[in-house]
């Protein structure tokens, strides 16, 4: 796994944070509910507040792991992937999230600035 996914990992696995995900099910650890649940999903955005554009990335990591994961208990219909992407991808709030990062990397010279042709 990248390093992303272990940081959000490892951030959910600490002692005040037990919403996190049970695989192969993806169901939450502390509520049962569908994870990302509604915790998961207040927490998520806070633990990644330094970096939001690498909640994406974890999320979508998270998408692929659970379809494959879903998909192998259940191949038949399988998972439908409008619903699976609205549950992992579909809550987290882009465009404040975007123009805060964009902010945020502008202001420490991110892109440097390019004197070519």
């Amino acid at each position: 796994m990248g390093t992303i996914v272990m940081r959000g990992i490892a951030a959910l696995a600490g002692p005040d944070h037990e919403h996190a995900p049970q695989r192969p099910m993806w169901l939450c650890r502390a509520c049962g509910g569908d994870w990302p649940c509604a915790p998961a999903r207040d927490l998520l955005p806070r633990q990644f507040r330094l970096d939001p554009l690498a909640l994406f990335v974890y999320l979508g990591i998270c998408l692929y792991e659970a379809t494959e994961d879903l998909y192998r208990l259940n191949p038949n219909p399988g998972p439908d992937p409008a619903v699976l992407h609205a549950r992992f991808m579909g809550w987290v709030p882009t465009d404040r999230m975007i123009r805060r990062a964009l902010a945020r990397r502008f202001a420490a010279g991110w892109p440097a600035t390019n004197s070519g042709p």
